[in-house]
């Protein structure tokens, strides 16, 4: 249930409700603070109709939440009015813990103008071994060092998650993604933004429909992988030691391949295909206006 200043799940405690203004940053802001007794294994998930989160890990079985709201510079309406018009609360059950946050206000004007006027910036403190999921309409999403998996989905945003040992399931409607560390698997689209992914990389289905994709394949996959882009360059790098069937298709651009397979094509359609060492799951690449690169890491 959103409540319109605070939510208490009986199972956990209140940590903290602070209430600052800095007049010398000529920008009022609010902090709410709020902890969670968890055991490792748990969720975290964020609904946002917009804002920006980070999460980071700490050694302590514990969902720690700051959410801070601030008015941007120039903004007309009264900040205890745009805190009254937004809605937000943080709820646990079990394991899990799940953060809401939406601007309801009703006052003049659109209510996507208004919400603009209020910044909404999440900083969320969790277990080493625990998952993230999240929805978000706009706004950035950063996790660090976690041993769990990533789910979620934002309108538009950015997305940069290091170091994470687990899986990932990611889409965003527009914005970069930037993905490393022991990947098991990833599902990651973009409508338009590039994606970078490196560390141990398994199994991959990544696409974009307008911008560039690179990847680092350096464990042997278990299951075919597919990386595509309507408009942009693929570019992948691969251990020399890995066993696969290879499919690079550029319709409109151009093919390199530093591995020892056959280059194909006429004009700017080109294409490689074949097997490397052993061969094993296929790994197709493609790029509708763009080129597609198969190097050796």
């Amino acid at each position: 249930m959103l409540l319109r200043q605070h939510s208490r799940s009986r199972t956990t405690w209140l940590v903290s409700l602070m209430l600052c203004a800095h007049a010398a940053l000529g920008q009022d802001r609010n902090v709410v603070r709020e902890k969670f007794a968890v055991e490792p294994g748990g969720t975290v998930h964020f609904d946002l109709d917009h804002g920006n989160i980070e999460v980071e890990v700490v050694r302590e079985d514990v969902v720690s939440i700051a959410l801070e709201r601030t008015a941007r510079d120039g903004n007309r309406e009264p900040f205890e009015e745009l805190l009254e018009q937004h809605v937000y609360s943080f709820d646990q059950s079990g394991n899990n813990v799940t953060v809401h946050s939406r601007f309801e206000g009703q006052g003049r004007g659109s209510r996507w103008r208004r919400r603009g006027g209020l910044r909404v910036h999440l900083e969320v403190q969790v277990p080493e071994a625990y998952n993230v999921s999240f929805e978000n309409g706009a706004g950035n999403v950063n996790i660090a060092k976690l041993s769990g998996n990533v789910s979620g989905s934002t309108g538009a945003g950015n997305v940069v998650i290091e170091k994470l040992k687990g899986e990932v399931e990611i889409s965003s409607g527009a914005g970069n993604l930037d993905i490393s560390g022991e990947i098991r698997s990833a599902s990651i689209r973009t409508g338009a933004g590039n994606i970078d992914l490196s560390g141990r990389l398994g199994a991959l289905d990544v696409a974009s429909g307008a911008g560039n994709i690179y990847a680092e394949i350096t464990r042997q996959p278990r299951e075919d992988s597919e990386i595509r882009t309507g408009a942009g360059n693929v570019t992948v790098a691969l251990a020399d030691d890995l066993d696969l069937e290879v499919v690079g298709t550029a319709s409109l651009g151009s093919a390199d391949c530093e591995f020892p397979l056959e280059i194909t094509g006429k004009l700017l359609k080109k294409s490689f295909s074949g097997t490397i060492n052993a061969g094993g799951p296929h790994l197709k690449m493609h790029a509708g206006v763009g080129n597609v690169t198969l190097k050796r890491k």
